[in-house]
């Protein structure tokens, strides 16, 4: 048996007479084996009977081969662990907190949270338009020669399906809201005599089954000035024109579109070269929702309804 450093504790060492008994013959495969474990060192470990002899406990058996044989016991071995050992692997030591108790991390920069929601592109129905650019204003005798007026800058809210028109689309329609239409138009009289001009707007309704257009579905805007229905206004004076009024949803369908007509008289024949020019930056139409409490940029107004719109009803 190799040395090796274990501890063995002997139990009950007995001398007793065996009687001796003949050696098994070892083949040259056991004693090879016998040979490998003796290297390694191993020979104590093993339960090879050829290397070692056990008893049913498993214990080593060691017979001294003299006359007065000795049989030696040896128990296996036992590691015993103290927890000295343990602490030395394991930290248990617990760390009590300091108070006031603190803890240290990086800086954190919170975000910027101001930011602007724009609820109006969730509105089906807000939209508010205004002219690109300076327009004559359609003349002639009657309201046979009114034209649409050009209104394709979309400044906010629903796009134009039609040119310079607002079209009652499916959602528009299933919402059941009333429309609010809001309209100022700015315009002049240019002429090269000290005379006045007439000049009329309407909004003027398209239905796609209808034959002829409903040329004078809203007419009778507010001037400063007001003349005949319409408006006078004197050699190069500016005059505004404004118009408020709410379209029942009943008043429309889906399909049905809405346009901006406008008309200056013309009496003589040498009045072509009087003309009126609508300005374009203080002009425009806006379209919301009847229901809500909103002015013409759809936005909310502090007040439910201002002197003004009081007097209106």
């Amino acid at each position: 048996m190799a040395q090796e450093e274990q501890i063995f504790s002997l139990r009950n060492i007995s001398r007793r007479l065996v009687e001796p008994t003949e050696q098994p013959f070892r083949d040259p495969v056991a004693e090879q084996q016998i040979q490998e474990y003796e290297n390694a060192g191993l020979t104590y470990k093993t339960n090879n009977n050829n290397v070692n002899l056990r008893d049913s406990g498993g214990n080593i058996v060691v017979t001294d081969e003299s006359e007065s044989q000795t049989v030696l016991v040896i128990e296996p071995v036992v590691k015993n662990i103290t927890m000295d050992s343990f602490l030395r692997v394991v930290n248990t030591q617990f760390n009590y907190f300091k108070f006031p108790a603190r803890t240290i991390g990086e800086q954190f920069e919170a975000p910027d949270l101001d930011i602007d929601i724009d609820l109006d592109t969730n509105d089906p129905i807000y939209a508010r338009y205004k002219p690109i650019d300076q327009q004559q204003i359609p003349a002639g005798a009657n309201n046979n020669f009114a034209g649409e007026l050009e209104m394709s800058e979309i400044e906010e809210g629903v796009s134009q399906k039609r040119p310079n028109r607002y079209y009652i689309t499916k959602q528009i329609k299933d919402s059941g809201a009333d429309l609010r239409f809001r309209v100022k138009i700015n315009f002049r009289y240019d002429s090269p005599d000290s005379d006045f001009n007439t000049t009329y707007f309407y909004i003027t309704r398209f239905k796609p089954e209808a034959k002829f257009i409903n040329l004078q579905y809203k007419e009778f805007f507010t001037f400063e000035n007001p003349l005949a229905g319409g408006g006078r206004i004197d050699q190069y004076n500016v005059q505004e024109a404004t118009k408020e009024v709410v379209i029942a949803n009943t008043e429309f369908d889906v399909g049905d579109s809405f346009a901006l007509f406008g008309l200056a008289g013309k009496g003589q024949p040498a009045d072509e070269f009087k003309y009126s020019t609508i300005n374009p930056d203080q002009t425009y139409w806006s379209i919301t929702d009847a229901s809500k409490n909103v002015d013409e940029w759809n936005r909310e107004r502090t007040n439910k309804l201002q002197i003004d719109d009081i007097r209106k009803y």
